[in-house]
């Protein structure tokens, strides 16, 4: 069975409409794209599709992956992960999924319609069987279903599963001062004061405040690299990168080895050198993943 075959699955089946609806082909090519200009995704990287629905994006991740890389996903929703264990057998050795134990209002009722699906794992083995696994975790319309409670719970699962100097790709709905009035038909604009909003009450559209998200990840030790608006707000998508949802890429810090030494990896690396780049955080922000000799 081919991507396309795989597709063609997703437009004939009535989940395409659990997971917003849309050409999937589409929606994954979107998906991807962005997740590629902004991260530096190597094709032999462990990658998790946090929340990966009916796999739209798992499949561009699977065929991208094609030098020694694995894409996992996970989803709370048995009859999604059934779908993409199904459809993904026989197309991609370097995908698996799994179904988590977890709980989201917006997602009860689809939970519970396909509760005997699939065989799951429940939420604290997957974490721990998957501790620093991960280059990148990609999270899709994911954190844009939480509260701050959720956010920081899975915030730091999360960060459990990146390896040191991995990165976080998620997407949200952030408060701007170029948010329209309503959004969904539901307020889209945090009052003074506010960090947070669930206009619906079901978590169809959680609002956060950027110094909400910047707080969760500095208390799990996340450093946000750059937050890309979204064009929700019928704003053109005319940035490179830039997703239909707002983009908040983190990073795991790398801790530095006890035997790196500035002046012979300077020496090593005339291109640092000549650059007049500080060797430490050249090492930590890009050497470490360029696989850069420090000794």
């Amino acid at each position: 069975m081919s991507a396309e075959n795989i597709y063609a699955a997703m437009r004939q089946g009535e989940m395409r409409n659990w997971v917003g609806g849309g050409d999937p082909v589409v929606v994954g090519a979107h998906n991807f794209t962005s997740i590629v200009e902004n991260l530096p995704l190597r094709r032999n990287d462990v990658v998790l599709d946090f929340g990966c629905g009916i796999g739209r994006t798992s499949v561009y991740l699977a065929e991208f992956l094609n030098e020694g890389g694995q894409v996992i996903g996970s989803d709370i929703v048995p009859g999604q992960i059934q779908f993409c264990r199904e459809q993904f057998a026989n197309s991609f050795q370097n995908a698996t999924f799994y179904c988590v134990q977890s709980r989201n209002i917006q997602y009860e009722t689809l939970i519970n319609a396909t509760t005997d699906a699939t065989p799951t794992i429940d939420e604290e083995t997957f974490f721990l069987k998957h501790r620093e696994v991960f280059d990148v975790i990609v999270a899709l319309s994911v954190f844009t279903h939480f509260d701050p409670s959720m956010a920081a719970h899975f915030f730091e699962n999360l960060r459990d599963v990146t390896k040191r100097g991995g990165h976080l790709f998620l997407t949200w709905f952030l408060d701007h001062p170029g948010n329209p009035a309503q959004f969904l038909e539901l307020p889209a604009q945090l009052n003074a004061g506010e960090n947070f909003s669930d206009p619906a009450g079901t978590l169809l559209f959680a609002l956060f405040s950027p110094a909400l998200v910047a707080e969760l990840a500095a208390s799990v030790g996340l450093l946000i690299e750059r937050i890309s608006y979204g064009t929700w707000r019928g704003w053109p998508g005319t940035l490179k990168g830039q997703h239909y949802q707002d983009i908040v890429i983190l990073r795991r810090p790398l801790e530095l080895p006890i035997e790196f030494d500035a002046n012979i990896y300077l020496a090593i690396h005339k291109d640092v050198a000549d650059a007049g780049v500080d060797p430490v955080q050249h090492y930590l922000t890009h050497g470490y993943r360029e696989g850069r000799r420090f000794r």
